[in-house]
């Protein structure tokens, strides 16, 4: 009897208590907020979607939503003004967060948001060493300080080599998580070639292939494969500055680097006076630069040019991450370059500093 019980009682847990949640439930407070309206929001095929709004009430509110695996969520009020960030996964899920600060957002009941706080406490400290790099860098550019420069600039560079190394490391140790793809999207989708993208979906467990991030990698490699060295540079015709038109096939004919940039990338306006000396250098011998700015704001991309003094072509659609031709061409981050020959094929990507100028030697002399 007591064997029937116990029997009984393992198939009522496996229908109703033990059942797999099919929806998850956000249990949350916003400290320094009452009152408003709050949405749960996700990005989605190049865009924004909210899955579901609420009001608060004195600052707590419950909402839901689904995840087959867990995806990356945020909390939003009024115009999208993010206040949290958190990956969601079915089930119920508390959270704490602050108006002023995505950084303090406290988060129980989803396993995954543990392992992404972990990476994201490392990234962030890195990112305050990489903003004291960026200030070193400008403050010696500022006085002329070419050899304060290239330290800062070394040190920069040690530092992403660092992040990378860490972000690898996490990755192996983690296969099973899809924060892994995610993270390698992140961090390798722009700097690694499609086979290598390939390599990286092949090690993770095939229990995340499913997800969106393993998606979004796949779409990053097939864009690479038609921007792989060797491949024709998509053409475009995209705005100027000053109102007209610019195409990039009425540069064949030299070497192009296609530069993308932007006036809010620090790494970007780092790289700049590189650039600008290796255009002085090498624009009578059949050396172009064409800049597609990922710019929002027409008057912050004019002034960057001016304050960099790049004389080159210019050309930007103003739609930040919703740039077609950034799509079209993969760029997943910036500074992101290529390096396109005289018949408009793809010699080399991201392509800096000594790297960039060693290049150019080689194919146009000193």
């Amino acid at each position: 009897m007591i064997k029937k019980m116990l029997i009984l009682g393992l198939i009522a847990c496996s229908i109703y208590s033990c059942a797999k949640p099919d929806k998850f439930v956000v249990k949350g407070e916003i400290k320094g907020k009452e009152s408003g309206q709050i949405q749960l929001m996700k990005f989605a095929d190049g865009k924004w979607v909210v899955e579901d709004s609420t009001s608060l009430a004195k600052g707590k509110f419950e909402l839901t939503g689904k995840a087959d695996l867990p995806e990356l969520r945020f909390v939003a009020m009024g115009q999208q003004e993010m206040v949290a960030q958190f990956f969601a996964e079915n089930g119920t899920i508390s959270l704490q967060a602050w108006s002023d600060s995505l950084d303090k957002t406290v988060v129980k009941g989803s396993k995954s948001n543990e392992e992404f706080k972990v990476f994201q406490l490392e990234l962030n400290n890195l990112s305050k060493e990489a903003q004291g790099m960026q200030q070193r860098y400008m403050s010696a550019q500022q006085n002329g300080d070419q050899e304060g420069m290239k330290k800062a600039q070394i040190d920069y560079e040690a530092m992403v080599q660092n992040l990378n190394v860490y972000a690898k490391n996490f990755i192996r140790e983690h296969k099973k998580s899809t924060v892994s793809p995610l993270i390698a999207m992140m961090q390798f989708g722009q700097t690694i070639s499609a086979v290598e993208i390939d390599t990286l979906i092949a090690f993770l467990d095939p229990s995340v292939h499913a997800s969106i991030y393993v998606g979004e990698l796949k779409k990053i490699a097939d864009k690479k494969r038609a921007t792989d060295v060797g491949s024709m540079a998509p053409d475009f015709t995209l705005p100027t500055p000053e109102g007209g038109t610019f195409t990039l096939s009425t540069t064949r004919g030299k070497f192009v680097l296609i530069d993308f940039w932007a006036a809010w990338c620090q790494p970007c306006r780092q790289e700049n006076p590189n650039v600008v000396a290796l255009y002085g250098k090498y624009k009578d011998k059949g050396f172009d630069v064409v800049g597609v700015s990922l710019d929002r704001e027409k008057e912050a991309w004019v002034k960057a040019i001016a304050d960099d003094q790049l004389v080159w072509h210019q050309v930007s659609e103003l739609k930040f991450w919703q740039s077609e031709i950034a799509q079209k061409y993969g760029v997943t981050s910036i500074p992101c370059t290529f390096l396109v020959d005289k018949e408009g094929k793809i010699l080399a990507k991201n392509l800096r500093g000594e790297a960039l100028a060693a290049k150019l030697e080689e194919l146009l002399g000193k």
